[in-house]
């Protein structure tokens, strides 16, 4: 004869089981879900494919080396869609060249920052490199208080397709104000070179 108590008292044990598996799963679920949230960089650089602008694109500024140096914001050539910053010499200098970014609002203190810039260049010499600084002022003055470079440590010269470089500047400052960001073409260097698809995330 069946125990129809005993089966009732069985069903919920499963029932409340299968609840709880339920809840556990939906917990671990959301919890994964926050990570992967905490995890996505956050983009500093608005702009970043550099197709905002007028005479310059939005908050970019330049240094043409004592006009040693050609600085255009260009249609030349793009990774996308179809604007890039481009700096270019026929006759090698002691001088350099840059294109700069800087930013004094939300500054990520105590986070890593990491610079990303595609670049494409038919150069000889010394070639380019990426710099991020920080200061304790909102622009940059004086002496850096943080500096990174890629110069000495990754060599951008000779012929480049649209090839993706970074550098990364490690924990920011409590006395940081603000960051900036440099595209540079280094001196004893001729050629062209294009920057495009910027950004800078932490």
């Amino acid at each position: 004869m069946v125990d129809f108590m005993k089966l009732s008292r069985m069903k919920s044990k499963i029932f409340l089981l299968i609840a709880g598996i339920f809840v556990a799963l939906l917990i671990i679920f959301m919890l994964q879900g926050c990570h992967r949230d905490d995890v996505q960089p956050m983009q500093m650089v608005t702009g970043g494919d550099l197709e905002a602008g007028t005479s310059l694109p939005i908050g970019w500024y330049y240094d043409n080396g004592q006009n040693n140096y050609s600085v255009a914001w260009t249609e030349d050539e793009a990774a996308s869609p179809k604007r890039s910053l481009k700096i270019s010499t026929q006759t090698s200098s002691t001088n350099f060249a840059f294109w700069g970014l800087s930013m004094n609002t939300n500054i990520p203190v105590g986070k890593d920052v990491t610079l990303r810039v595609k670049i494409k260049g038919n150069l000889i010499g010394s070639g380019v490199s990426l710099a991020v600084r920080g200061d304790d002022t909102d622009r940059p003055q004086g002496s850096a208080e943080q500096f990174k470079s890629t110069q000495g440590n990754i060599s951008i010269t000779g012929n480049v397709d649209w090839r993706e470089y970074n550098v990364k500047l490690e924990k920011v400052g409590a006395n940081i104000k603000s960051l900036t960001v440099y595209l540079v073409y280094l001196q004893n260097t001729t050629g062209d070179a294009y920057f495009d698809d910027v950004s800078l995330t932490y």
